[in-house]
């Protein structure tokens, strides 16, 4: 194999491919998979073991019936209903992960896992993590990550997020035998946004999986991260206390996803053509939310696409950019405006 060096570092060649896509999530997996089946070459570089990691944090694979669902989820969505691995609008993370994958490598996406992807010289991409230092060169990088770190890294400008607010999610899951789906009051004095707490059917028999919205300050991610423990724990005693099936449960396990509070986002280009619509859920009318070309295209950072909810999408919230098909849509988006450039 042949050796790059950059800095006196050496970096062991990986080739090159027409695209580049950093970041296993659903968005940066839909950006793969769509250039691939369109006969470019991919590779996929991604810091985590597996694909759609924010899977937890999606959960729901629901979508407003005004919009098309993106052929790639209904893809995924039809699968796991084949394999019984959906209930009502909820999936199975560990089976989506494999089905993420196995689309992907049916679609020629080449995987490179547990690494993090640094902007080299012109088009050279360096790629640090469990195999090394590796470096591939592509024509087109899509940043997928969830913070939009090669963005930032490679030059592109930020601002700080206006319409922000430090809103942290938990999934509670407590075995119980609730059978429908419900939203319970648990008390006002506690640090949720509405005071109340959503409740799911559980992927298997016994499982209810709770759904808050905590408000707390960002100031300290530690305490933060200890905080919003401690309340989702308050909630789940307040269960038990209030509601006999509630009592007979115990609290199995709290799914923490990786939306957190994000102060800053990427600085837009000056190009607003729309090439796609994401269904806002904190959208003041209720509607679709556009994507547009600048805000996929960051100032300051060449020709890198930015398909990241590090992106400002207006009334969307982090919790909107990682609803499934959100995401998804995100990544065609993203791959639509790479494949112009190719």
């Amino acid at each position: 194999m042949q050796q790059i060096v950059r800095d006196r570092a050496v970096a062991r060649d990986m080739g090159s491919y027409d695209a580049l896509v950093h970041g296993g999530g659903l968005s940066g997996w839909a950006a793969a998979v769509s250039l691939a089946r369109a006969g470019r070459s991919v590779l996929l570089a991604t810091p985590r073991t597996s694909l759609g990691h924010e899977v937890w944090a999606a959960m729901s694979t629901w979508w407003p019936p005004e919009l098309d669902t993106p052929e790639l989820w209904s893809g995924i969505v039809s699968e796991l209903e084949r394999v019984n691995a959906v209930r009502d609008t909820l999936v199975d993370p560990v089976a989506t992960q494999v089905a993420l994958e196995r689309a992907a490598e049916e679609a020629g996406v080449e995987l490179l896992l547990q690494v993090r992807a640094h902007p080299g010289e012109d088009d050279l991409t360096l790629l640090s993590g469990r195999w090394g230092l590796l470096a591939a060169r592509s024509s087109v990088v899509i940043d997928a990550g969830e913070r939009a770190r090669l963005a930032v890294e490679a030059g592109a400008k930020t601002r700080l997020r206006e319409t922000d607010e430090p809103v942290i999610r938990r999934a509670l899951m407590v075995k119980t035998g609730v059978a429908e789906p419900e939203r319970i009051e648990v008390g006002a004095d506690l640090s949720l946004v509405d005071g109340t707490v959503m409740a799911w059917t559980g992927l298997w028999p016994g499982d209810v999986i709770l759904h808050a919205e905590l408000d707390l300050p960002t100031g300290d991610m530690s305490a933060l991260e200890t905080q919003s423990r401690r309340t989702m724990a308050e909630i789940a005693i307040r269960l038990r206390r209030g509601r006999e099936d509630f009592a007979q449960g115990s609290l199995v396990h709290i799914a923490h996803d990786s939306i957190l509070p994000r102060r800053r986002v990427l600085e837009a280009s000056d190009d607003a053509t729309v090439l796609a619509q994401v269904q806002g859920a904190c959208a003041r009318d209720g509607g679709a939310c556009e994507v547009t070309r600048g805000m996929m295209l960051p100032e300051g950072a060449g020709d890198l696409i930015a398909a990241s909810p590090a992106l400002d999408l207006g009334e969307i919230s982090a919790q909107s950019c990682y609803h499934a098909p959100n995401a998804v849509a995100l990544g065609v988006a993203a791959a639509a405006l790479a494949a112009e450039r190719l």
